[in-house]
């Protein structure tokens, strides 16, 4: 049944040849499950619905090949998660599902690829490696693989069985062998018209099996780590390519014949919100995409749905535009089988997120491709090869160039030197294959699994260490990567640290930004470790800035320069806590750098502020020591705002300029875009390549066009008086990110008929209680007549604001002056007025933000600081992110002059009550209407105790009230 199963489903592919999407979500994790988030996802047979439960509440449905609910229905039974019902599919419903068709089509010699999307901690890992028993798609299949080796093999030696593996990783446009070890240097991507794409000079080593695999993966995991931190990469960001390439050589009919069959594994990078507008094409400042690579895939696949959705119109598929979409030419448009895995968030924070995951995953799904057998005749295979390769050799030798063996057909024309390249590069893959034929494979898998004993004896050798020896344990924001860097400190030496400048030589020599040449020095004297600190190096304790003598304990963080961040593991003084009954904490990355940081000042509550604060601040230190190795003359700093309806608060930049004086706030998308461009420049500079400095200023990362519009300062109101439809007119502050005043604007908003006749106190409409306004229309008039005190430093200035559900924000005239006369005003109407709304203008507030553009103001002549000379002269080490504005203290004061007009208005009525008595007695009337009264109460609410109150006195002057 099995095997009829994953026949039929070959069967499929081969027949529809479209790329087959699968969606899987995940349960809820800790940070989700402390910030009591809502489950937003639901799955019914092949289709997935997500709900916006924080926004419109509108829900979206897509369907799919598989949509798989994994987010409860299990129990863990001996460390399997087994399903208690129907619905919830486990690593096995998933393998039989998409890892049979994988294995069956690359025995039969297709080509397959498998795609793993989504943001980082969906569960893409879960999917494709798992963990503990729970195995996934790339474990199952390659133990299945070897198991069958292992079983053809028992047959006989007249067939034979190869599988090669290679890791590579493809960062800023950067691809990178993983398992070249310490030579790692940018890879050349290659064409020619047979082969398509290739990398040239890409490792590819022998595996006999799985656990060879794993051993190679955590090789190529240990290298892309010290890497990371040597090109100030951030991992979560760079895309993952592992390739197994099965060969069977087949002796049928008296003849050989060679099956070769590629299996790509493909580890997107993780599609945060910076990443999910990328993924569709859009770009942020200067064209700068937030990731090249997963934005030039987002364009590929539409270009390639568009030619599926049109088979006769001709469609250009932007392949060339990025190495990832090179790399997988293959895989998305050409031959090969492919499948792609999207991992869902169940939670409703992560709602945009996730639909964009669904989105990519939606357009994927159009996709065809034409896979064919890679089967040859071995003798004709190595036959052609060896002709091949002797035209290259006389083209490269001055002979007449056929240029349709390395382009296509509507690539542009080649540079002589391109020709060139190449040619050899052709040349030498070629080779390279012929040779894997040829030679005894015996030999190589031999050597490849001695290279593999020696890693493992060496592992072995610093497990053993790190049980008695003191050493540094590296942290990283993927938790894959923590512990890959491991520095001892053996007894009674001194270790200096510091670059490999350093004269005498480091004896810890780390790479990355901020790293002085003689940057520390650590003395183990008996067990004990003291760091001295070198003079005018960066080293943080435990979030604490450092200077001179520190001794260093259990647990300790340290961070050298802007990002080497370490953990102190001391084994002797664990165990004596542990005697005495000390816990000690173990910091993951993000507490380490909040504690830098000082986010701990923050409302705990606002987790989704603390996310983007612990991501945003080591950001924050490598930029700066970017700016500073470059000279840039610009610093960057974390600000805390409101966002346009105060439902949270949100983390932004600023950037600020020493040549101009001038600050810009960045959103974070923008910032995180900037960032991989000034990587870029880094590393050219770095490299010793000019061609950095010669940027064209409208693409440099660093500045900002200087007639940008730019957020000035926010001011926020309360809307609660509109809930009891009282007018609110008030003068507030228009505060910076520093919380300084920038001036004061003037805010007010009138309840008013739907004519826009505003509704007075003659016209006698008072609510006592907002829910009372639900299904009854709603009208106001907002007014925003001007502005006052405006520094001249700014001009060309405007009001926006953005009210209830509004998309678009709804902006003032744009003036020039420092009392600024907007006159603007706008009415709003709500028909009818609902809970949701009630509940806005209940604990909501409208936020107007206050732009313009600045005018520079130019250093002083003769001023030559540098960089790192400006930042020094003002440097805080442990600067709090500021808040944009006190949004409360605003909505405090706000509120008190609503609670004195609704008092005003309850008096009235006391008013009114006292008059209907006084009229009473003047006519010696013994009886009071009781529908007058109702007209003057018109309410039960306890809000009515004052009137109650007055009317109880009144009971006390005329006894005889009419029932």
């Amino acid at each position: 049944n099995e095997y009829k199963s994953y026949l039929s489903f070959s069967k499929t592919m081969a027949e529809g040849e479209s790329v087959k999407v699968a969606v899987r979500v995940r349960p809820f994790n800790t940070r989700e499950k402390n910030m009591n988030a809502k489950l937003c996802i639901r799955m019914s047979g092949p289709t997935t619905y997500i709900k916006d439960l924080e926004g419109d509440g509108q829900e979206k449905d897509f369907s799919f090949d598989y949509s798989y609910w994994s987010f409860d229905g299990f129990d863990d039974v001996d460390g399997y998660l087994t399903p208690t019902n129907s619905q919830y599919a486990d690593q096995k419903k998933v393998f039989d599902d998409v890892g049979l068709s994988i294995r069956e089509n690359s025995w039969k010699g297709f080509n397959c690829s498998l795609f793993a999307y989504g943001q980082t901690g969906s569960g893409k890992s879960y999917s494709i490696i798992g963990y503990g028993k729970n195995k996934g798609i790339v474990p199952m299949y390659c133990e299945d693989l070897f198991v069958r080796i292992a079983e053809l093999q028992k047959e006989g030696p007249k067939n034979t069985y190869q599988v090669a593996f290679s890791m590579l990783e493809i960062y800023n446009e950067n691809v990178f062998d993983l398992l070249a070890g310490k030579e790692r240097k940018a890879l050349k991507i290659r064409q020619s018209k047979a082969r398509g794409f290739f990398v040239q000079g890409l490792k590819k080593v022998p595996v006999g099996s799985y656990k060879e695999i794993e051993d190679r993966m955590a090789e190529g995991t240990a290298n892309r780590t010290v890497a990371a931190t040597k090109m100030n990469a951030t991992s979560s960001r760079a895309h993952t390519v592992v390739e197994l390439t099965l060969t069977q050589k087949i002796a049928e009919g008296g003849a050989n014949v060679t099956k070769t069959s590629s299996v790509n594994l493909v580890d997107l990078a993780g599609s945060e919100r910076a990443a999910s507008t990328g993924a569709t094409g859009d770009t942020l400042k200067q064209g700068a995409a937030i990731n090249k690579s997963l934005s030039s895939l987002g364009n590929v696949i539409a270009a390639l749905a568009k030619q599926s959705e049109n088979p006769g119109k001709k469609v250009i598929v932007p392949f060339r535009d990025s190495s990832l979409t090179m790399i997988l030419k293959n895989a998305l448009g050409g031959n090969s089988k492919t499948v792609m895995i999207a991992a869902l968030s169940p939670a409703s924070v992560n709602y945009e997120e996730t639909l964009s995951t669904l989105r990519f995953a939606n357009r994927a799904k159009q996709i065809k491709t034409k896979a064919v057998i890679n089967e040859s005749p071995t003798d004709k295979l190595i036959r052609e090869l060896r002709e091949e390769n002797e035209k290259l050799k006389k083209m490269l030798e001055g002979g007449a160039i056929d240029k349709s063996m390395i382009k296509d057909d509507d690539e542009d024309d080649l540079s002589e030197e391109e020709i060139q390249a190449r040619l050899k590069a052709l040349m030498e893959e070629n080779e390279a294959e012929k040779s894997n034929i040829e030679q005894e494979w015996k030999s190589k898998l031999e050597a490849a699994q001695k290279a593999i004993q020696d890693m493992e004896a060496e592992k072995n050798r610093k497990s053993e260490m790190m049980k008695s020896v003191p050493h540094l344990k590296n942290l990283n924001e993927d938790e894959q990567l923590c512990g890959m860097v491991v520095h001892f400190f053996g007894e009674a030496k001194e270790y200096k640290i510091g670059s490999k400048d350093g004269e005498p030589a480091n004896d810890i020599v780390l790479s990355g930004l901020e790293i002085d040449p003689s940057h520390a020095i650590v003395n183990n004297s008996s067990g004990k470790l003291v760091l001295l600190v070198g003079e005018g190096a960066k080293v943080y304790v435990n979030g604490e800035y450092v200077t001179g003598k520190i001794e260093l304990m259990h647990s300790d963080r340290v961070l050298f320069g802007a990002n080497n961040l370490f953990t102190v593991i001391n084994p002797a003084e664990e165990a004596a806590g542990a005697k005495a009954g000390i816990e000690y904490h173990y910091f993951t990355y993000y507490d380490a750098m909040a504690e830098i940081q000082n986010l701990g000042d923050q409302d705990k509550s606002e987790s989704l502020l603390q996310e983007d604060l612990a991501e945003l601040a080591p950001m924050i230190g490598e930029v700066n020591a970017m700016s500073c190795a470059l000279d840039k003359k610009v610093k960057f700093e974390i600000a805390v705002v409101p966002d346009p309806n105060l439902k949270r608060k949100t983390a932004m930049v600023s950037m600020f300029s020493y040549l101009t004086s001038c600050t810009y706030l960045l959103p974070r998308e923008e910032f995180i875009s900037r960032k991989y461009k000034m990587e870029e420049m880094y590393q050219q500079f770095i490299n010793e390549d000019e061609s950095w400095s010669s940027i064209d200023p409208k693409e440099d990362p660093f500045t900002e066009e200087e007639s940008k519009e730019t957020r000035l300062g926010t001011i926020a109101t309360s809307l609660k008086s509109l809930g009891y439809l009282i007018e609110q007119e008030q003068t507030l502050a228009i505060t910076n990110y520093q919380g300084a005043s920038l001036g004061e604007l003037r805010v007010e908003y009138y309840p008013c008929k739907e004519n826009g006749t505003i509704i007075t106190e003659d016209d006698d409409i008072f609510v006592d209680d907002p829910d009372h306004l639900v299904g009854q229309p709603l009208h106001f008039q907002l007014k925003i007549p001007y502005a006052r005190g405006i520094s001249k430093r700014f001009e060309k200035i405007f009001c926006r604001y953005k009210f209830f559900l509004d998309n678009e924000y709804t902006t003032t005239a744009t003036l020039t002056g420092a009392n600024p006369d907007f006159k603007f005003s706008k009415q709003h109407s709500c028909t009818p007025v609902t809970d949701q709304f009630v509940r806005y203008m209940e604990g909501g507030s409208l936020v107007v933000e206050v732009w313009g553009t600045q005018i520079p103001v130019p250093m002083k002549q003769g001023d030559s600081r540098t960089t790192k000379q400006l930042m020094a002269a003002n440097f805080n080490p442990n600067q709090t992110p500021k808040l944009l504005m006190d949004p409360e203290k605003q909505m405090i004061l706000t509120e008190l002059e609503s609670a004195k007009k609704r008092a005003d208005k309850q008096q009235n009525k006391l008013v009114k009550i006292q008059q209907l008595i006084d009229n009473a007695k003047d006519s010696n009337a013994t009886t009071i209407s009781v529908e007058q009264l109702q007209e003057i109460l018109n309410s039960n609410t306890a809000s009515m105790g004052i009137a109650v109150a007055g009317l109880l006195a009144a009971l006390k002057l005329n006894k005889n009230i009419k029932k």
